[in-house]
Order: structure tokens, then sequence, then C-alpha cells
């Protein structure tokens, strides 16, 4: 999975700026918001994989409040004391692979997995000119030379009379 996290933040006070100095090394008289990105970037890795690691990969997105919830909870215990004060948090996490971007979002159309596996290599053959492409999307096999006389099942349509 990757994320990306944006986090507003300030300094309230003489006594927080003197807390970001004294606790932070500087360099060339400044503290730049990288640097403090620097410091959160492990809390921010944790406080994500604590949800994330415990969550099915198609029901991330659904948990991305909670996410949000316990990313600001860390991250504001962590900056307090360099005198930070946290403001908001924004989180994005998406799969890293495109591959698992695409399956789950067939998942999120209702498909059960390996219908969901089909549909994406159909998806693939399509892309590629395959004709059989539709055959895999049905789970039916493709014959080459064979009449085209397909009869695939559909719920809910009756097949008419069988003495015809």
């Amino acid at each position: 999975m990757s994320y990306e996290v944006d986090y507003y933040f300030h300094v309230a006070t003489k006594d927080d700026a003197v807390a970001l100095v004294t606790h932070m090394p500087i360099s060339d008289h400044l503290i730049t918001a990288k640097q403090v990105n620097e410091y959160a970037t492990p809390v921010v890795e944790q406080a994500i994989n604590q949800v994330v690691q415990v969550t099915p990969l198609e029901r991330v997105n659904e948990k991305i409040h909670e996410i949000g919830e316990v990313l600001h909870s860390h991250l504001q215990d962590f900056l307090k004391v360099f005198g930070i004060t946290l403001d908001t948090v924004k989180v994005l996490i998406f799969p890293r692979d495109e591959r698992m971007r695409a399956l789950i979002s067939l998942r999120a159309f209702g498909l059960q997995e390996i219908d969901a596996v089909r549909y994406y290599i159909a998806m693939l053959m399509a892309e590629h000119g395959l004709v059989s492409a539709p055959n895999m999307a049905i789970g039916e096999a493709f014959h080459i030379g064979a009449p085209v006389q397909a009869t695939v099942a559909v719920g809910g349509i009756s097949r008419g009379p069988t003495n015809a």
C-alpha cells in the first residue's frame, strides 16, 4: 500500500517556539517543513500501519476516517514535544500496484474474487485484441473453428419451450 498524508501545523506561542529550537536540530538558523516531515515520517507510518495491517485491502478506504483519527492522535502527541500544534490531517491510501487497484475496483462493484480476476484478465485480453476476452469474462471455453453458438445461463430469463 502507498499513502499520501497532508498535515497542517503551527507554532502557537513563544514557549512553543523555544521548545522547537531546543528539541529539533537546526541548520542555517531555520527549520523547514521538510525537516519536520523527516522527523514525523516514522510516526505517520506506524499510525497508518496500525490500522491497515489488520484490515482487508478492499476495506481500507472504509476505515480512512479511523486511520485519520489514529494518525492525528499519534502525530499530535509526537509534535507536541517540539512545540508544534497539529491542525488537520488528510490521508489518502491506495494500492501501490496498478493490478491490485483494478482488482479492488472490480470487487467494489460487488464481484466475487474469482469473478474479479476473470474480468480483469478479460480486460487485459481485450486490450490486446484477443477475441476470446468475452469468454474469459463469463468463464466459458473458447473453441477455435467451432460454430458460434454459445449458450450462457442468465439469471431470471427462461429458456423457452423445451419441445422445439
